[in-house]
């Protein structure tokens, strides 16, 4: 593996941070990165950055494989069903859970999503409460509503 990248680029939901290598997206945030962690010891190249976003939502990643992300073999299958959510549309905790085959691991299935470590690109801004309501996210919830909106555009232009 050749050492890694990383580039600020702007987005309509704020900045965000890449870190990738020659395997693939590592990392995606919204927020600066953690100094001292890979994203200290990274090249900066935000142009490269730019360039690789725009690449990645014209071809949104379908397959976690895609992706060069660590995690665990339950947090990988939940992030992979989390690509599986169509855009502009939302599912619940349970409703991932119960997808995974997983149906009493709800609360295993939040943790999940909330250690997804690529911002935007692995959807769970697309997972809301049972009750409809937003629930939290690690961005916020404002640019997590601004998310949504963006993509219920993007699929009523496309209709």
């Amino acid at each position: 593996m050749n050492a890694p990248l990383t580039g600020k680029t702007p987005t309509p939901f704020g900045d965000v941070w890449l870190l990738w290598d020659d395997s693939g997206v590592r990392a995606m945030c919204f927020d600066d990165p953690t100094p001292g962690s890979a994203w200290g010891k990274a090249q900066r190249l935000d142009q490269r950055a730019t360039e690789l976003l725009a690449r990645l939502l014209s071809e949104p990643p379908r397959y976690i494989e895609s992706l060069s992300l660590g995690g665990t073999a339950f947090q990988r299958r939940v992030w992979q069903a989390l690509l599986e959510i169509p855009l502009g549309t939302v599912t619940s905790y349970r409703q991932l859970a119960e997808h995974i085959g997983r149906p009493t691991a709800v609360r295993a299935v939040a943790n999940a999503v909330g250690a997804n470590p690529v911002a935007w690109l692995i959807p769970c801004h697309r997972v809301i409460r049972s009750d409809g309501g937003l629930g939290g996210y690690r961005w916020g919830v404002e640019r997590k509503r601004a998310l949504l909106a963006w993509e219920r555009d993007k699929v009523d232009q496309a209709a």
